[in-house]
């Protein structure tokens, strides 16, 4: 009876903590739950009206509107004066680790603004963190073009050329009898894990923090996660930036991949290298073969870091990642003195 009582005791006592411990990280918003959601139109998507927090290598403050992205709500209908562009691509293009204000899809607004006093320019976030090409395409079929953007841009690196379907309920972009096919045939089992884990997720920061913990923990050397900033004290620079990108592209195209830029309104389409460095020679004659307008970024990434200002460096985290503000404001004025070329054209 007395070993009852104390487990009685230590179970109620652990779960009041857990309960205050919940109240305070909600209330003071050190952390936030899942932004994941399943919808029939997209697949998984960012949750409607969310305001969201993190920490990684920078630090970001936002809300998903009403319309499951980041940024002002603008619906489909949009004024003749308007010229609205949609970004596409990935987590450099979502861009969790900035405030909004320092996002560069506003610095490139700020700078058309100011090129075309008369327009009025609208840039939305349609980033996806692990998007690649194929990701890309099925959400610019099934979600972008609702909003009638007069121009898309498909922010590209060399990591995400290839379609890699490694996210569950995410639909796929496919080849059936040589024609695309996006497909949302997704196993019943991924639909009902999603389904029976997500109440937690979406209501409890902590279960949602174990969770970000365990899938960080798959990919990231022990030793980081133990020493933090002091592995990336010791940790050499050069080895950091190394990447697992694929080489196969050095050589073969993926068939989805060229069946995509074949398809792509090139008049509409507007493709970006976002990387540091050049594509690969073949994708990039696709591309021109195919009569896009292109944007190199990797010669203004490439010059900030020559001139001491590496644009994947975040000093007061010490760490390498993303995009830091620097970075930011350079890509957004670049894009936009590109779309200046385009628009007077």
């Amino acid at each position: 009876m007395n070993k009852f009582r104390q487990i009685l005791l230590f179970s109620s006592a652990f779960l009041l903590t857990m309960i205050l411990s919940e109240l305070f990280i909600r209330t003071s918003h050190l952390a936030s739950v899942s932004s994941k959601e399943y919808y029939d139109d997209i697949g998984s998507g960012r949750r409607k009206n969310l305001k969201y927090l993190y920490f990684n290598e920078g630090f970001g403050i936002g809300k998903f509107n009403k319309y499951r992205y980041i940024g002002e709500a603008n619906s489909s209908k949009k004024s003749k004066n308007t010229i609205r562009i949609a970004l596409v691509g990935d987590s450099y293009v979502e861009s969790f680790h900035v405030f909004e204000r320092d996002y560069f899809g506003n610095f490139s607004e700020k700078t058309l603004k100011e090129q075309f006093p008369e327009k009025d320019f609208e840039f939305l976030n349609f980033g996806m963190s692990g998007f690649d090409i194929g990701n890309m395409y099925a959400y610019h079929r099934t979600f972008v073009d609702k909003f009638n953007p007069d121009y898309i841009l498909y922010m590209i690196s060399e990591i995400n050329l290839v379609p890699n379907y490694k996210y569950p309920l995410r639909p796929k972009t496919i080849l059936e009898n040589d024609s695309i096919v996006i497909s949302f045939d997704f196993p019943i089992s991924d639909i009902n894990n999603f389904k029976n884990t997500k109440f937690l997720m979406q209501h409890s920061s902590i279960i949602n923090m174990i969770n970000n913990g365990r899938i960080k923990s798959k990919k990231t050397p022990i030793q980081e996660t133990l020493f933090d900033k002091i592995y990336y004290w010791i940790k050499a620079p050069k080895e950091l930036s190394k990447s697992n990108k694929k080489d196969v592209l050095k050589y073969n195209i993926d068939p989805v991949t060229v069946k995509i830029i074949n398809t792509l309104d090139s008049e509409k389409v507007i493709v970006v290298n976002r990387s540091g460095s050049e594509w690969p020679i073949e994708f990039h004659k696709l591309c021109l073969d195919n009569g896009f307008s292109f944007i190199d970024l990797s010669k203004t990434l490439d010059l900030m870091k020559r001139s001491g200002n590496d644009p994947n460096e975040w000093k007061v985290t010490r760490k390498r990642g993303h995009w830091n503000h620097a970075a930011h404001k350079a890509v957004g004025e670049e894009i936009a003195n590109q779309l200046i070329k385009i628009i007077d054209e």
